[in-house]
Formats: structure tokens, sequence, C-alpha cells
């Protein structure tokens, strides 16, 4: 993209253009969504990250500089996000072998443990009663059922980024209502991989 066309397009961005938006969406997809796949090396999570780039920049429009480059910000949001990642994963591996040594110290039997992951379910459930209807779907198909953003998308015929803001909101709204207890942890390694 030319620097005047991109100029013009941040400017409509910033304006609220949703055409503006999905035109930037759809040029930098390749370049941007390449570059986290290389330091990520898996489609699904870098898919995520990109949606996530997006999200962004559409919640953070009004702070968009038309004058400098779009695609170094771009580049800048998803290094960082990446980074952020990655953080997040080596603290979730500490917790992981934490959870492991816990469970295997507590746990009896098999059919305890089939107990355990019901009751969880059903608690799951619960939770994601007070999840708003079309957010709630969202999160069943993409995250219970394991289909991808792209698919969940062209099911619902919503975009790919209002099918992420679904999965964060919803993801919100579980985690600030499920109780502090070891049953976090399943939840955590079963719903939030």
């Amino acid at each position: 993209m030319q620097p005047v066309e991109e100029r013009k397009r941040v400017k409509e961005l910033i304006e609220g253009s949703t055409e503006a938006f999905e035109d930037l969406y759809h040029r930098y997809r390749p370049l941007i969504y390449t570059a986290i796949f290389k330091l990520i090396k898996s489609h699904e999570l870098s898919q995520e990250i990109f949606q996530d780039v997006f999200v962004r920049i559409w919640n953070q429009r009004d702070r968009l500089d038309p004058d400098k480059s779009f695609k170094s910000y771009l580049y800048m949001i998803a290094q960082n996000l990446v980074y952020d990642h990655l953080r997040q994963l080596t603290a979730n591996r500490k917790k992981l072998d934490m959870f492991k040594t816990y469970y295997i110290k507590t746990s009896g039997n098999d059919t305890e443990n089939a107990l355990d992951l019901k009751e969880t379910q059903a608690y799951l459930d619960k939770i994601l009663e007070q999840v708003p209807e079309k957010c709630r779907q969202v999160y069943i198909l993409c995250k219970l059922e394991g289909r991808s953003y792209e698919d969940v998308s062209k099911l619902l015929n919503i975009s790919i980024a209002t099918v992420n803001s679904h999965i964060v909101k919803a993801s919100r709204i579980i985690k600030k209502n499920w109780k502090s207890d070891y049953y976090t942890l399943i939840l955590f390694f079963y719903i939030f991989k």
C-alpha cells in the first residue's frame, strides 16, 4: 500500500470507518500473520494474536497517527502480543507443573477424576448461562468444539474480528465468575488453552 493511500485509510479508520478497517485488515493480514507465525509456529495461536492486533487497532483507533507508518505500528503491536503470549506460556507451564503435582497427590482413582471433570463441566455450564447468548454461542463453537475463528465467522455470518470480540467478552465473564479453587486450574488448562 502506498504511503498516501495508507494515510488516507488510517484517517478514515480514526473517524470510525469500518470499510477502512476491513481494507487495512485484509491488506496487512498476510504480512502480519506470517510474522506472527514465524515466532509462534501455530496457525491457531497466530490467528488469535492477529485478531487481537486488529481488535486493539479498532479499540484504539483514535490514538493512531496517520503520519506514521501503520505497518510498523502493526508489527510493534504484534511483536508485543507475541512476547506477552510467550511470557504467559512460561508462567502457565509452571502452573501446570504445580497442578500436576497437586493432582497426583490428591486424586484417588479414575472414578473420582471423572466426577471432578463432570462437576467442572456443570460449573462451567452454570457460568456460561451468565454470558450473553451470541457470545456464549461463539465461545462454545470456538473453545469447546474447537472450531476455527474463520469457520465460526462463516457459520454465523459475522466478521472474524467480531468472533474474537465475543471470545474476549465471554472469557472475561467466565474468569470473573469462576471461584478460586483447584478447579480453576482444570478450567485454565481445559478451556483457556
